[in-house]
């Protein structure tokens, strides 16, 4: 079909055979919830439960019943109100803005996250029209010392940024920051219903939701907060080591999350997010950015599309840290599988090093990615004036089209592929390459580090941060 590069990796008949194993892997082995206000809803909506066994069951019908409660669609909003709907209309991307390691431009090498990177990635995100939100993780910068260095750097993401927020937490204290921090953002709204926030909930592959991330589900629930499974299932570890294995306890893990979401909020926004990774049974090594990838998200897409559900695709990546061409092999296909698959969001914009590091470069790559994954899923237009044909008759053989009415009204266009990141010498000139020239873009991007934020949301976000250093002894 013109317009349109994707590929079916599982056939309908795959499907219905995922769905028919899902059903009875729910039904029959079920999920262990090791939260007894989770488990008592559970009974409550009709699951079977074993308060023992910290064991939930969900009849086949009962699960039916629960994903078509679950929407086709949702709305998510920026700091300043603007929103906008996820799973339906073109996708946008989430960006990271840091990770355990950062590759450093100049050393071409991995080091750890200082507060500048922070305050870069993060200003790219906010200026990279691709990017509707962003996660942070939850992680201290190397150049400030103490209990605070990872406070310290949510601070200055929260004062550059005024999109939609991935609330990625590693504790239960970290999230009630969140809901203090997003009273501000909301600026007089009602935190409740804003969707200001999307909420990731952790499963612990195979088949468990325990402890604070069941709190988290509750929370994300009683404030509208759509959910976001952080579903990692690694192959020949903790999932069969088979594709397909693989792939079904993904699926799994991912309805049992939206069915259960429902049962405590009917209705619940909830986003099917599916991460897998092979384990390198040589080393031990968890491999996240395998070509393996490819299929998954296809597959994941296909999945969650089969049961109405909207969908997050890994756009970014790579297994390695260097600039090379694996990076570049590994890159452009994965982020042409995620455009093309139909997801409606692009999660991981300046993710590489196997998923443990990003750089301000590669964000900035990925988006020339995209647009170049964009410009390929467009096709080749051929109705007229495009066809040419009374053009080509017209001029006849050993004529030329330099100055053919065509060329002249399209030669400022997009007709053709171009791109600020790409070299198009063709080797008629010098000219710098990719990482050079997105290096160059990081710096126009980062020149100018103005909040976006109202001036009086900065103020009210420096107090509340003083507030906690405090309480810290800082």
């Amino acid at each position: 079909m013109r317009g349109s590069l994707a590929f079916d990796v599982l056939s309908e008949g795959d499907i219905a055979r995922l769905h028919e194993a899902t059903e009875t892997l729910l039904e029959s082995t079920g999920f262990r919830v090791t939260h007894p206000v989770l488990r008592e809803r559970a009974r409550a909506g009709g699951a079977k439960v074993e308060d023992a066994a910290e064991r939930v069951r969900i009849p086949r019908e009962l699960l039916r019943e629960l994903l078509a409660q679950a929407p086709e669609s949702f709305s998510i909003a920026w700091q300043n109100g603007r929103e906008m709907v996820c799973g339906a209309g073109e996708p946008y991307c989430v960006a990271i803005v840091t990770d355990p390691w950062i590759v450093d431009y100049a050393r071409q090498e991995p080091r750890r996250p200082v507060l500048s990177d922070l305050r870069n990635h993060t200003v790219i995100a906010q200026k990279l029209e691709c990017v509707a939100a962003a996660s942070r993780m939850d992680f201290p910068v190397a150049d400030i010392e103490g209990p605070h260095s990872s406070l310290r750097a949510l601070e200055e993401h929260l004062l550059h940024f005024g999109k939609h927020y991935y609330v990625f937490v590693a504790s239960w204290e970290s999230f009630g920051q969140w809901l203090d921090i997003g009273q501000i953002l909301a600026d007089g709204r009602d935190l409740r219903g804003s969707r200001l926030m999307t909420v990731a909930v952790a499963v612990i592959s195979p088949l468990t939701l325990a402890g604070m991330n069941g709190d988290l589900l509750l929370q994300a629930c009683e404030f509208d907060f759509p959910v976001l499974p952080t579903i990692c299932p690694m192959a020949g570890s903790t999932a069969p080591y088979s594709l397909a294995g693989t792939l079904l306890e993904g699926n799994a893990e991912n309805v049992f999350m939206a069915a259960l979401a429902q049962i405590v909020k009917p209705g619940q926004p909830f986003l099917y997010s599916f991460g897998p990774s092979v384990t390198d049974l040589r080393t031990g090594h968890d491999l996240y950015y395998t070509l393996d990838k490819v299929l998954w998200k296809a597959a994941g897409v296909q999945l969650a599309k089969s049961y109405g559900l909207p969908c997050s695709a890994e756009c970014g990546g790579t297994l390695t840290h260097r600039y090379d061409p694996q990076c570049g092999a590994e890159g452009i296909l994965f982020m042409a599988a995620a455009r093309a698959s139909g997801a409606n969001v692009l999660s991981g914009i300046g993710s590489c090093h196997n998923a443990n590091g990003m750089s301000a470069e590669m964000m900035v790559i990925h988006e020339a990615w995209l647009r170049a994954s964009e410009h390929l899923m467009r096709g080749i237009p051929m109705d007229e004036p495009d066809l040419a044909l009374e053009r080509l008759m017209a001029a006849g053989p050993g004529a030329h089209f330099l100055t053919d009415e065509l060329t002249l009204s399209r030669m400022g266009g997009d007709e053709f592929f171009q791109h600020e990141l790409f070299d198009f010498g063709g080797g008629y000139n010098e000219s710098s390459a990719m990482l050079e020239r997105a290096h160059a873009k990081v710096g126009e991007l980062t020149e100018a580090c103005e909040s976006p934020l109202p001036e009086h949301v900065q103020e009210n976000l420096r107090r509340h941060f003083h507030g906690e250093y405090k309480k810290l002894g800082v």
